[in-house]
């Protein structure tokens, strides 16, 4: 009997998972966002890019160029006046798909960070212990997992795993999410490793969740921030404040002034009043010391 034909010591190498995933954006991006797009897409060897979205329907668009990628998850990075990011991450064809505001990012450029990983290695996906209490954070890791994950023996994966994306919400109050890509550094003493760290690589994301769709970028609303205020509203804000701060000023000027030209009027007055004295009493008939008087005119009184 041959022991070896009963128990194959064979390492599975057949490539399973065939999903893809689409990363797009829209049109009118900046260098910056546009680097950010294409460090994503190097992290990810399964994804499939598309640079431009025309205007219009975006859900139509995205739903066409899934199905001739065959990706069955979608990334979109969706630009407001040229500044504003926002991501939508999603399923094809059926959903559901969820909308960001992204609050804060960096791409790889903008930090240089000394991290460094292996193209196409496949990444670590670790998620905090607020992503398993509530249904949002449960559908969001979902979302993630089949997003980023780069299946196993994908053909243009490297066979390791050296980096490991962080997802950690912010607070228990806040449910904006914070992305970090780290590279595993280890030392080794012969076969056994004595140190292990994590490098940051980068790009960063600061996520806030604005809505969930049940569909590809439609359909019925799942989830809302009723918290959320647009970024249109709070530039209107700080408008409306640059405005009244600008009022204020102008009628303090003016109250200032007004009470300048007042002070310089009683002063007028108040150095002139000893010249009106004099010119009332030469007026009144009354004899001053400077005028000549004939004193021979009047007797000596016993």
């Amino acid at each position: 009997m041959d022991i070896d034909n009963i128990f194959p010591n064979q390492k599975e190498t057949k490539w399973v998972n065939k999903q893809r995933t689409l990363i797009v954006t829209s049109k009118n991006i900046s260098d910056r966002i546009r680097q950010l797009f294409m460090d994503l897409h190097e992290l990810l060897p399964h994804s499939k890019k598309e640079t431009k979205l025309e205007k219009g329907d975006t859900s139509k668009q995205i739903k066409e160029l899934c199905m001739q990628h065959s990706c069955r998850s979608f990334i979109y990075f969706e630009v407001h006046r040229k500044h504003e990011l926002y991501l939508w991450i999603g399923r094809f064809p059926n959903g559901p798909s969820i909308k960001y505001y992204i609050e804060n990012w960096h791409n790889c450029q903008d930090l240089k960070l000394t991290g460094n990983c292996m193209k196409g290695s496949r990444p670590i996906l670790s998620f905090d212990g607020s992503f398993t209490e509530d249904p949002l954070m449960i559908l969001q890791k979902e979302l993630f997992i089949h997003a980023i994950n780069v299946p196993k023996h994908h053909p243009k994966s490297a066979p390791c795993c050296d980096r490991v994306f962080s997802f950690i919400k912010e607070s228990p109050e806040n449910n904006n999410i914070w992305i970090r890509n780290y590279e595993i550094q280890y030392e080794k003493a012969g076969k056994e490793i004595v140190k292990n760290q994590l490098v940051e690589i980068g790009p960063r994301l600061v996520l806030k969740p604005i809505i969930i769709l049940e569909g590809c970028i439609q359909g019925a609303q799942l989830w809302k921030d009723t918290g959320y205020v647009t970024q249109a509203k709070v530039r209107l804000e700080k408008k409306l404040e640059i405005k009244k701060e600008k009022d204020f000023a102008s009628k303090k000027q003016q109250k200032k002034e007004k009470m300048l030209s007042k002070l310089e009027t009683q002063v007028d007055e108040i150095e002139n009043i000893f010249d009106r004295g004099d010119e009332q009493q030469n007026s009144d008939g009354f004899v001053t010391e400077d005028s000549d008087v004939n004193l021979d005119q009047f007797e000596e009184v016993q």
